[in-house]
């Protein structure tokens, strides 16, 4: 009998397209007076642009089109997500326009192409919940093209060779409170959606007619797997979350048949599902995939990280967080039918966006410009980021524990150089991106050797670390923090903690005295500070407001 090998997932995600992000496209939320009016005109750089010879392209006059802006959660600001982008255009079919503008020019053939090139194998796609036209009277959401620009990916990926893989990735009242959900929130909760029923009711529906539509427009050859809700926050109601996934699962599997992957997001705690009674059906569970994000970048302490230590960090506890789950009973036998997956990571370490984007934003306002837009990584930078890419994906994958399917980059593609971290399109270009192993049978670990190899060969250089915001404005106690007091590491040793004791898998090398004092106080000072606790996601925070406009790579 031949062992079946795994084929591993190699996904980037489409993020900020369908779903628009503010900090993905800040230009798309900088409209103007002008185009409320539907005077479109654009800014130098933005990535949603028509081409400079259509019939429709001008640059934007700030001497005659002047900054809108309205209240939002963050008081006067530019529109911040798709509800306040909503509800901004006093006409709807304006602001479809300009919408449509983004769908048409965001993601190209080409840019599709490239990923290709680059030996990606599958796209995660966010959808809205509104895709198809579920709003209720008064809300502002902008439906548009989407579902015709959504068919076009998914016929080129079909002619690529891609598989795409959609997630609803808003919900009605949302599901976290962060801008990805379609709407922000004053502060994250899932209760908006949770404690609502009619809110998860309409979360099934969108479900089935979306399953539904894809069938009929015969997309599912080339969609393969689906999401049912993007990034649930820690205090939804667990059980209403659970009986929303089971009654999912069966939508999905009723409308696009068995052999459609299925994923559905952790709430920021895979090891909660460890609960003595999921997942233990190998036959309605096969093909289902517990989907995790890992971050480093979404809290002060992780930020403040030395290169090797965000490499070691990746290698001891999000890989233990991957193969932490799923058990049944707790932490005795792997079940039977799910899988992991990570659905989102990037090698972002030491920017806040939120705060990064604060100071985009008024730059826009002030002269038309995005801050950073040409902002280029030194050659040492791309060095460490190329070597922390490839501790995650070793991680991800865990070939070792056979648990994992893969993982999806987030994201494709970003609009200037602010961001550049996140622009996997970008690193691909640019050769900062690890080559991607072209057999999808073939463990990464087979190219860049194993996490603890990438360590040592990771150059401990404080330089390229410069965290934004000051950690000196920020809040030591907000709900953030993610490190606890097993990422404790020396320059020269092994992370691997087995019972309590620390495992040296390498010969310790000579470190220089001064670099090991000042690990030790940095040590010492994040472990007094604060009880450290398990890492969330990459969700909005609500950090003071930034006192410096100085970013550097």
């Amino acid at each position: 009998m031949h062992e079946v090998r795994p084929s591993w997932i190699r996904g980037v995600n489409i993020g900020g397209w369908l779903v628009l992000e503010r900090y993905i496209t800040p230009y798309q939320f900088a409209v103007t007076d002008c185009h409320l009016r539907g005077e479109f005109c654009w800014y130098p750089g933005q990535a949603s642009a028509p081409p400079k010879h259509h019939a429709d392209y001008q640059l934007c006059d700030l001497k005659r089109c002047h900054p809108f802006m309205m209240e939002t959660v963050d008081g006067q600001d530019y529109p911040m997500d798709e509800y306040t982008l909503g509800q901004a255009f006093p006409k709807e079919e304006t602001a479809e326009q300009w919408l449509n503008y983004h769908f048409e020019y965001f993601i190209t053939f080409e840019d599709v192409q490239d990923l290709k090139d680059a030996g990606v194998t599958h796209l995660r796609v966010p959808l809205p919940h509104w895709i198809l036209g579920n709003k209720h009277k008064g809300e502002p959401w902008v439906v548009g093209d989407r579902w015709k620009y959504f068919q076009r990916l998914c016929a080129w990926s079909r002619q690529l060779g891609l598989q795409v893989w959609p997630d609803i990735h808003t919900a009605p009242g949302s599901q976290n409170g962060f801008d990805n959900s379609g709407q922000t929130l004053k502060d994250a909760s899932c209760k908006g959606w949770s404690t609502q029923p009619e809110n998860v009711q309409r979360s099934l529906l969108v479900i089935r007619k979306v399953t539904e539509q894809i069938v009929a427009d015969g997309l599912d050859d080339v969609v393969t797997g689906f999401g049912l809700l993007n990034e649930p926050f820690l205090d939804c109601d667990r059980e209403v979350y659970e009986s929303f996934l089971e009654e999912g699962l069966d939508i999905v599997r009723s409308t696009m048949g068995p052999q459609v992957s299925i994923y559905a997001s952790d709430m920021f705690s895979s090891d909660s599902f460890n609960n003595g009674h999921w997942w233990l059906d190998p036959t309605r569970y096969a093909n289902t995939f517990l989907d995790s994000h890992f971050y480093q970048v979404f809290a002060e302490h992780p930020r403040a990280l030395s290169p090797r230590q965000h490499v070691a960090y990746t290698c001891q506890n999000e890989h233990r967080d991957l193969i932490g789950c799923c058990y049944e009973p707790h932490r005795q036998q792997i079940s039977r039918g799910v899988s992991r997956i990570v659905g989102e990571w990037s090698v972002a370490v030491d920017s806040l966006p939120v705060a990064v984007l604060r100071v985009i934003m008024d730059s826009i306002a002030a002269n038309g410009t995005a801050a950073f837009l040409d902002r280029d990584l030194s050659p040492d930078r791309q060095d460490f980021l190329k070597h922390f890419a490839q501790a995650q994906i070793v991680s991800y994958e865990a070939a070792g524990a056979g648990i994992s399917a893969g993982w999806f980059y987030w994201t494709a593609k970003m609009e200037g150089g602010a961001f550049a971290e996140w622009d996997f399109l970008r690193a691909f270009h640019e050769g900062w991106l690890p080559k991607i192993a072209k057999d999808p049978f073939t463990p990464s670990e087979e190219l860049y050797g194993s996490c603890y190899d990438i360590i040592f060969k990771t150059n401990d250089n404080m330089a390229v670390i410069h965290e934004f915001p000051d950690p000196s404005t920020i809040d030591p106690d907000g709900w953030e923090p993610i490190i606890d007091d097993d990422v404790v590491v020396s320059h020269g040793e092994s992370l691997l903690q087995v019972h309590g004791e620390w495992i040296q898998t390498q010969p310790r090398r000579p470190v220089l005295f001064r670099w090991y004092v000042l690990l030790v106080v940095i040590l010492v000072a994040f472990i007094v500070r604060h009880f450290f606790r398990r890492g969330l996601c990459r969700g909005k925070s609500n950090y003071t407001e930034v006192p410096t406009t100085e970013i550097t790579c």
